[in-house]
């Protein structure tokens, strides 16, 4: 072989190679349509990831009041925003995310933290559990799954707990509403809770209530502290309230009737109304009007009202945390399947058996379907 043979053979296997890799980087370089869609792609990731940083900021200033978006909205800004920056595309190129990575890309433990801050749309939470890489088993502490419950029912609870009555204080209303309202709460309601409610306070947030019912399924309110009967009409009782005549408790309470009125025209599906409101307080027995306990009352079509005690009676505050009614409706509703009439039986016989016959709670349904806490 001469000396010119390694040479030529070296250079033959150079120029092979070149050749063989430009024909290779052909096959697999992008095409100008999958470089725009990865640019897309990266754009709206991008975009997603700055949203998200934003609302856990927002969070952040103000955690008690701040309700976080959904994936799907916040995708769909994102692709609103790529179109403005992004190069100009061909008129027929369609923005989207087309991507087997999570659109969360990039900041999965910023999305992991922020999908669990409350949301307006609760029933969206373990879907965007799983695409930001949460296991289903997960639950969300301040907005619970609702996956257990009708999904395609809004729900809304206003819980009032009045304990610091400047008059015979009681020991567990505010026990009894923080119980009531985590439940509620884990039974996909939106639950606002007001403690210690003074005259404007108790007047104030049944009217908010009363305003925002119309766009919910399920209306609840449940009260615990002093009630009072008076001329055929029930009342709820604030904590700042100074009966010095029998005029002052239309005055100063608030009219049952004119709640439930209210309840029932805004709200044409489903109106609970829970009263734990039958505690006795020597100082109202002292009007000839004002009787022990509360009087009957009749719901309205596609409602319930639930008393703590039968019409006349007395309800027990209770030794414990709780109210005696409060434990055992509490006890009854968490079992999952139970219609709430079948919850409230239950609960009157369990008070009854307690208090040796001496509270036998009753209620008066018209609901007009079955209502569940959770399936």
């Amino acid at each position: 072989m001469s000396a010119k043979g390694p040479i030529a053979l070296l250079s033959s296997a150079l120029l092979l190679g070149i050749a063989v890799g430009a024909v290779y980087w052909n096959a697999i370089k992008p095409t100008k349509e999958q470089s725009e869609q990865l640019l897309i792609n990266s754009t709206i990731r991008s975009e997603v990831c700055k949203k998200i940083q934003g609302e856990v900021d927002q969070y952040k200033e103000s955690p008690n009041t701040f309700k976080r978006g959904t994936l799907r909205n916040i995708k769909n800004e994102a692709i609103e925003n790529a179109k403005i920056e992004l190069p100009q595309f061909p008129v027929e190129r369609t923005i989207r995310y087309i991507d087997r990575k999570p659109i969360t890309y990039n900041c999965e433990n910023l999305a992991q933290g922020w999908v669990k801050i409350s949301s307006t749309f609760p029933e969206f939470y373990e879907a965007e559990s799983q695409e930001v890489g949460l296991t289903s088993s997960v639950t969300n502490p301040s907005q619970p799954i609702i996956a257990n419950t009708d999904t395609a029912q809004k729900r809304v609870a206003l819980v009032i707990g009045n304990s610091a009555y400047a008059s015979r204080p009681l020991k567990n209303p505010v026990n009894d509403a923080d119980d009531m309202a985590s439940f509620l709460k884990s039974s996909g309601f939106k639950v606002i809770e007001v403690k210690n409610a003074d005259t404007f306070q108790l007047r104030s947030s049944i009217k908010n209530f009363e305003d925002n019912l119309p766009a919910y399924d399920v209306g609840l309110i449940y009260y615990s502290g002093h009630g009072i009967e008076f001329k055929g009409s029930n009342y709820l009782i604030p904590v700042d309230a100074q009966l010095k005549n029998e005029q002052d408790i239309p005055r100063q309470g608030y009219d049952i009737n004119s709640i439930l009125a209210k309840m029932s025209k805004a709200n044409k599906k489903t109106t609970i109304f829970i009263l734990d409101a039958c505690r006795n307080n020597p100082v109202f027995s002292e009007y000839r009007s004002a009787n022990d306990g509360l009087t009957q009352m009749t719901a309205p079509s596609g409602a319930i009202i639930a008393f703590s005690a039968a019409p006349g009676q007395i309800a027990s505050d209770g030794n414990g945390r709780n109210s005696p009614y409060t434990a055992a409706l509490l006890n009854h509703a968490k079992v999952p399947n139970k219609r709430i009439e079948d919850i409230l039986k239950e609960t009157s016989k369990k008070v009854s058996d307690d208090t040796g016959g001496r509270q036998i709670p009753w209620y008066n349904s018209s609901l007009v379907g079955d209502f569940y806490f959770s399936k």
